[in-house]
């Protein structure tokens, strides 16, 4: 039975002939032939290792055109072109070996990949490396069959004597690699394959962060680190070893990454990539003034570039010079940037921080279309419902298409904003529940639904909601904090209240609406002077109202009245209208 022709291969024409022999004459001269296209390869195409504009191309073969040639070389076309791949991957494989041609090598790796059959690729290709290995599509080749292999131990034998053929590019080769490996879902056997790839060169630098990187991957930071320091010790103003050290120390030692950026930029203060890294990662630590600093000594080097100004431009936002954001976001916007809508976005927000709402509807509705719309709209009701309009707030966003489940919840979410700000409790429960009928699994929403479940004294819902939620993500903190809080507030299940809230404080230890937390349940539970000490730890972090209010009905009931009325006084005056200290001071002092 006749096989149908592969999609993508011409088919047989009468004039076929004619072309195809007009290629072997090329090739008979050293030439590259152009008029037979290649058989179309399935596998992605990544490049394993950049290749350096000085490195010459090895010269091509001359080929003598015997008749055995030419018969070999017309059979395999002609198969691959009727379709029959086998015959042909096998024809061109042993053309490659008896001619020694790359371009042969080439056509063979062509067929057996679009033929699946990739021991004749592995053949196919390393024929083709070993006749060019500087060839830049037989690199790109190798990346995707790397990427494809379920055992990556098995493109060892490929790799290895691919890059022993010429150890002065062993460093390119191992930062090409880096690019493919990182990508391979094995961090195990790419790791493996790295250390053993690496093993003979101990003084190339670049081997040594090719394993740092995929030890990283893999979890493994000590070996990481002590890859990476060898690779320094090797070359110590290397840059890209440099960025890459801070990096995984930014989690461990937060304070040495910073050591280490700021010593390496004393010395290359020209180093832009680390410059660049070292901002974002202040803004990572919430040091905004510093990550601005940062940005603006970027921007001082390349004053016209977007992506800095939008950078710089948000951190002023972050320390409320709102003016100052607003001139970089113009300049943006009016250079052309290649997402405007985004810009708008920001001077929309910028505007409305300093309650101008006229000009921030202006911005918002100046996006028509796109990511930012819908995102848009919503800060449009939501600004309407601040200046009074809620019942029009909430029919605009009824009007809003949720077109998938994120915009749905975003939707939700504001709808129920707005509905609790108005003090309608019931209503924002309503809003909830129905969006959970059909996203019942959404974390958002089933913690807004708890809060508001709280508010409404539904305890059952609030458990039931904040269970479900810590099932579904056992890393979120605030849901352990939430139920843990609930039972505490309701003086209720203590000892269970304190390990939900031990729980919270394990997975973010650092918040201090959960230190405040665990005070209120000391509290609870009697043990006065250790509560007032966990609680002025949360009050130094953050001197919230509530946080306050907690504060002083530990302190009172510890027996410093005096310190409480302190507290309560001094926050009230920074917060007259806080309901929940307003209540407390009522409490205690009327």
């Amino acid at each position: 039975m006749k096989t149908k022709a592969p999609k993508g291969v011409k088919q047989w024409k009468l004039g076929f002939a004619l072309v195809l022999l007009g290629g072997v004459s090329a090739l008979a001269h050293g030439e590259t032939p152009g008029a037979v296209g290649p058989v179309p390869a399935p596998a992605p195409v990544i490049a394993t290792a950049p290749v350096p504009e000085t490195v010459r191309a090895r010269p091509l073969p001359i080929q003598e055109l015997t008749a055995r040639w030419v018969y070999q070389l017309l059979l395999a076309e002609i198969a691959a072109q009727r379709g029959h791949l086998g015959l042909a991957t096998k024809t061109y494989l042993d053309l490659a070996r008896t001619t020694k041609d790359p371009r042969v090598a080439r056509r063979a790796t062509e067929v057996a990949l679009y033929a699946h059959d990739l021991p004749a690729v592995q053949t196919a290709l390393t024929l083709w490396l070993k006749e060019d290995p500087k060839s830049p599509s037989a690199r790109e080749t190798l990346g995707g069959l790397i990427l494809s292999q379920p055992n990556l131990i098995d493109a060892l034998p490929i790799l290895a004597p691919l890059i022993a053929v010429d150890r002065s590019s062993a460093g390119d080769d191992f930062l090409g690699l880096d690019v493919v490996l990182v990508q391979h879902p094995d961090h195990v056997h790419a790791l493996s394959l790295a250390q053993r790839l690496t093993e003979p060169y101990p003084d190339v630098p670049e081997g040594h962060y090719l394993v740092s990187t995929l030890a990283a991957q893999d979890g493994k930071i000590d070996l990481a680190l002590t890859e990476i320091r060898k690779a320094l010790q090797l070359r110590p103003d290397w840059e890209m070893g440099v960025a890459l050290e801070a990096q995984l120390l930014q989690k461990s030692d937060p304070a040495q990454a910073q050591n280490l950026y700021q010593s390496f930029l004393a010395k290359h203060p020209e180093a832009r990539e680390v410059r660049l890294q070292y901002a974002r990662f202040l803004v990572e630590q919430k040091d905004y003034a510093g990550g601005q600093r940062e940005f603006q000594t970027l921007l001082q080097a390349d004053p016209g570039q977007p992506d800095l100004l939008l950078a710089v431009g948000l951190l002023d936002m972050q320390l409320k010079d709102y003016p100052t954001a607003e001139e970089k976001f113009k300049k943006v916007l009016a250079g052309e940037y290649r997402d405007p809508d985004r810009v708008r976005f920001y001077l929309g927000q910028a505007e409305e921080e300093q309650h101008h709402w006229e000009q921030a509807i202006q911005w918002y509705e100046a996006i028509s279309s796109g990511e930012q719309h819908p995102l848009a709209q919503i800060r449009v009701a939501l600004i309407l419902a601040q200046q009074g309009q809620t019942q029009k707030a909430l029919d605009m966003l009824s009007r809003m298409p949720a077109p998938s489940s994120e915009r749905l919840e975003q939707r939700t979410l504001a709808q129920e904003q707005i509905q609790r700000d108005a003090g309608d409790d019931q209503g924002a429960f309503d809003t909830l529940s129905q969006a959970l009928a059909t996203l019942p699994d959404s974390t958002d929403l089933l913690y807004e639904r708890a809060i508001v479940a709280d508010k409404l004294n539904r305890f059952d819902v609030l458990e039931k909601d904040l269970r479900r939620v810590i099932a579904l993500r056992p890393d979120y903190a605030h849901a352990y904090n939430a139920l843990g809080y609930s039972m505490a507030e309701r003086n209720i299940r203590l000892d269970e209240a304190g390990d939900l809230i031990r729980k919270a404080l394990s997975l973010s230890p650092d918040d201090p609406f959960i230190i405040d937390s665990l005070g209120w349940v000391q509290y609870r539970e009697g043990h006065f002077h250790e509560s007032v000490d966990t609680l002025k730890r949360a009050f130094a972090a953050d001197p919230d109202p509530e946080i306050a209010s907690h504060l002083g009905e530990a302190l009172w009931a510890s027996g410093d009245q005096t310190d409480a009325r302190q507290i309560w006084e001094s926050t009230l005056k920074d917060h007259p209208d806080n309901a929940a200290l307003l209540a407390t001071v009522h409490r205690f002092l009327h």
